[in-house]
């Protein structure tokens, strides 16, 4: 056989080794894992790495690497270029604007209707995560890192399952395609993201007309989240 089996059991073809296409398994997986080390905040936007590099950083194949950059390009997250490296784009403040636009239209349709049938378990499981979360207190830089990243999760997290609770898969692929840009955004305004969690204190309002099944409350403090998270996206707050 002229595959080799890699660490996760996946056999991995020579060609993708060297530079080939990459399976499926292996290029999602580097997809991933580049998402997760951009997300910690060790990959700046406006830095300059190498895919070698990141093919270190992350454990992916070159091959896999270069497939999931390719789609990172055309997601906007990065720019490759040619002979120098990767570089993470820094989301213009149009194009942050136009997000929390289509966002605003989109998750108010989606709160009304999970304040009328949504799964309230859901949301009391997120509020006890969010009061958690927001009850550490990081004193090193890996505990910042690690705290900023965990909000992080914990603030998609509710949209998230508001978005999902639709059983609408364009929405639901729309709304990761939305999400991208804002995750860029906070990697400039981690600090403020977590000592001030303003965004955290919002949820827990949101989360409070949820769970009176009150879905104009919930839509209206909603739009006032958003708009707030526009202006912390994009340095006005």
């Amino acid at each position: 056989m002229n595959d080799k089996q890699n660490s996760t059991g996946e056999y991995e073809s020579k060609s993708a080794a060297h530079g080939g296409r990459a399976k499926p398994v292996l290029r999602d997986t580097a997809y991933r894992s580049f998402m997760d080390y951009l997300l910690s905040g060790q990959l700046k936007p406006g830095l300059l790495v190498s895919q070698r590099e990141l093919c270190e950083t992350t454990g992916s194949t070159i091959g896999a690497m270069r497939e999931a950059l390719k789609r990172l390009e055309a997601e906007g997250v990065i720019t490759l270029i040619p002979q120098r490296g990767v570089m993470v784009r820094e989301p213009s403040e149009r194009e942050i604007n136009d997000v929390y636009e289509v966002r605003k239209i989109v998750e108010t349709h989606a709160i009304r209707a999970y304040a009328e049938s949504g799964d309230l378990d859901k949301i009391a499981e997120v509020k006890q995560q969010t009061l958690d979360t927001m009850g550490r207190k990081p004193e090193t830089r890996q505990e910042i890192a690690q705290v900023s990243r965990e909000r992080s999760l914990i603030d998609d997290r509710l949209h998230q399952i508001i978005i999902n609770s639709m059983n609408n898969q364009t929405l639901d692929e729309l709304f990761e395609r939305l999400r991208l840009p804002v995750q860029v955004s906070r990697l400039s305004v981690q600090p403020r993201f977590i000592d001030s969690l303003p965004g955290l204190n919002e949820h827990l309002l949101i989360i409070d007309a949820l769970e009176k099944r009150d879905g104009e409350a919930a839509a209206a403090i909603l739009m006032d989240h958003l708009e707030k998270g526009r202006r912390r996206a994009v340095g006005l707050d």
